[in-house]
């Protein structure tokens, strides 16, 4: 009799073990991946940082988040030239992709050397760099299937 308990407690065991073990599928859901959320409080540190270069007199974002379009704007010194313009713009790119990847809800990776980070592939980017005379320097814009912005000097 003990003999027959222990083979039915092992027979048991196995059963258990290969019911926890088995490939069943649960229904799967279409995985969405949320429009990441880019609050006040982003915004307003991305400006801050910006701002403080002697370089740059106002800042401006604009998150339209219908359209998916991140549109910044840049008003810099008369000191500033086309090559510098396009440094300022990048900078305030990565600046904004930054803050936004430090909101855990984004999971978003920030971005690396050349990368931009992932806020871009959810957005498209329109970057303006202009002077405080109104004279437009730079402008950037970034589709969400490019990895780069495409510039368009002021002559």
């Amino acid at each position: 009799m003990k003999k027959s308990l222990l083979v039915f407690m092992s027979l048991v065991a196995i059963l258990s073990i290969l019911a926890a073990c088995s490939n069943t599928t649960k229904e799967q859901k279409p995985e969405t991946k949320a429009l990441p959320t880019i609050n006040e409080r982003i915004q307003k540190e991305t400006k801050e940082v910006m701002e403080q270069s002697k370089l740059i007199k106002d800042t401006d974002i604009t998150v339209d988040q219908k359209k998916k379009i991140i549109s910044l704007n840049v008003t810099a010194s008369s000191d500033t030239n086309s090559d510098y313009a396009e440094v300022i713009g990048l900078n305030f790119a990565k600046t904004l992709a930054i803050g936004a990847s430090t909101e855990k809800e984004n999971n978003l990776h920030k971005p690396e050397n050349d990368s931009l980070g992932a806020l871009y592939s959810f957005y498209d980017l329109n970057i303006t760099v202009k002077q405080e005379n109104g004279k437009v320097l730079a402008k950037g814009t970034k589709k969400t299937n490019e990895t780069k912005i495409t510039w368009e000097r002021a002559q």
